[in-house]
């Protein structure tokens, strides 16, 4: 990994997130809040200089109907149980995105150390939630002093739970959307 400062870390939480996003070379976090925090601190230690940008990148599920599976969702405000953690980012990549031929919603990104479904799910919604996955909110936190930018593909959504059998192929789609993101994102400076 670098350390030009100009340019935006990318990263995220699974291999396999990882692998669809091979082509703008991102540092794997690990699932879930605690591992997603201590990697990013550790990884930001590690650098010569503050990169420009942290863009935080993978998988996610809607909590709102009218998202389908492979429906890309940036953040405008990031959130977990103990409150708001970032609010938007000066950096936009949502023309990027639709110039790729994704389609892009934005929205409040709920972190929770635990997959939701159901009733959780609408209680999310209900709170002004769009998607929620399980470590941006931690990612923030490690950084501080960096602007964040979350992008969230669509696994699974309240029409589409996570558990059933359609989820291999909502997986799939969300993958091959995951990967496009990927390719936006490998050639994207921030402003």
């Amino acid at each position: 990994m670098g350390s030009d400062s100009s340019a935006p870390l990318v990263a995220c939480a699974l291999g396999i997130e990882a692998w669809a996003l091979r082509e703008a070379d991102p540092v794997r976090t690990g699932m879930g809040p605690e591992r997603a925090e201590r990697a990013m601190r550790a990884t930001l230690r590690a650098r010569a200089c503050a990169p420009s940008a942290l863009v935080f990148a993978g998988l996610g599920a809607s909590v709102v109907t009218g998202i389908r599976p492979g429906d890309v969702v940036l953040a405008t405000e990031v959130r977990d149980d103990r409150g708001v953690v970032a609010q938007g980012s000066p950096f936009t990549l949502e023309k990027a995105l639709v110039s790729a031929g994704l389609t892009v919603h934005q929205g409040v990104l709920h972190t929770s150390d635990h997959v939701v479904r159901g009733g959780e799910r609408t209680r999310l919604a209900e709170s002004g939630a769009t998607c929620v996955d399980m470590e941006t909110a931690a990612v923030c936190r490690a950084a501080p002093d960096v602007p964040v930018l979350s992008i969230r593909v669509v696994v699974d959504t309240p029409e589409y739970e996570l558990v059933r059998p359609a989820t291999v192929v909502h997986g799939i789609r969300a993958l091959r959307a995951l990967k496009q993101v990927g390719t936006v994102l490998a050639t994207w400076h921030p402003n």
